[in-house]
């Protein structure tokens, strides 16, 4: 029985580099091809009731709605904060290592803040870095690598599953009106980024973090290209 891609945390020990890299374009057009299986579907049901959703919110990953921003902010965005800042909160810690999943809860205040709610406000964000300093230095100081062995073992499977669905839901935020009659539409298109969230998992645990960072990367540049006439 094939395992599903966020059940797969040990396939660094069973499989070689190469055919772990094979595996995430093909879970990517598996999940893919659901995802747009279920977007057609609820489009046909709004429209059965007339009603066009994408009329009634904008989703802010679309790149259609940045083209009024300079080019280079938005490649700014996309290609170096994004995957970046979205990696570093989501997947950066799943390496149940301790000196990374004290970088990782120390990083976190700091750029949820700072990427998510937008503070530009120098002290607060100096703040929030002391506080992430202080976390670091408890998770050092008091856990053992050994320790996080055994949570790995336990922890890893669940904690796949909560980040690729955690980054799914995040995307929620992108909407200008999230309300009951959106809200069917918006779940389905967030299926999208969770797609993506799934196979970034995978290969963050499977292959490290820089390999989720650049599928990030990767996956943004295509959308950049292909709608690079918006800037022209």
């Amino acid at each position: 029985m094939v395992k599903f891609i966020l059940n797969r945390s040990d396939d660094c020990d069973t499989l070689s580099k190469g055919r772990i890299i094979a595996n995430i374009p093909i879970w990517l057009v598996i999940l893919y091809a659901g995802y747009l299986v279920l977007y057609v579907i609820c489009m046909l049901i709004y429209g059965a009731n007339g009603v066009i959703p994408t009329k009634l919110t904008d989703y802010a990953a679309d790149p259609f709605l940045w083209k009024e921003q300079p080019f280079l902010l938005t490649i700014l965005w996309f290609l170096i904060l994004a995957p970046l800042c979205e990696e570093s909160i989501f997947r950066l810690g799943l390496s149940f290592k301790r000196l990374t999943v004290g970088l990782w809860a120390g990083l976190l205040p700091v750029i949820v803040a700072w990427y998510v709610f937008y503070c530009r406000v120098w002290y607060i964000l100096l703040l929030f870095a002391i506080a992430g300093g202080l976390i670091f230095w408890l998770i050092c100081r008091y856990t053992t690598d050994e320790q996080w062995k055994k949570w790995r073992k336990k922890c890893i499977i669940p904690a796949m599953w909560v980040t690729a669905i955690g980054f799914g839901l995040f995307h929620l935020n992108a909407f200008s009106v999230l309300n009951r009659l959106v809200l069917p539409y918006a779940l389905v298109t967030i299926l999208q980024p969770m797609a993506d969230g799934c196979v970034s998992t995978y290969a963050r645990v499977n292959l490290g973090f820089w390999w989720s960072v650049l599928l990030h990367f990767t996956k943004n540049l295509l959308v950049v290209l292909m709608n690079a006439s918006y800037w022209t």
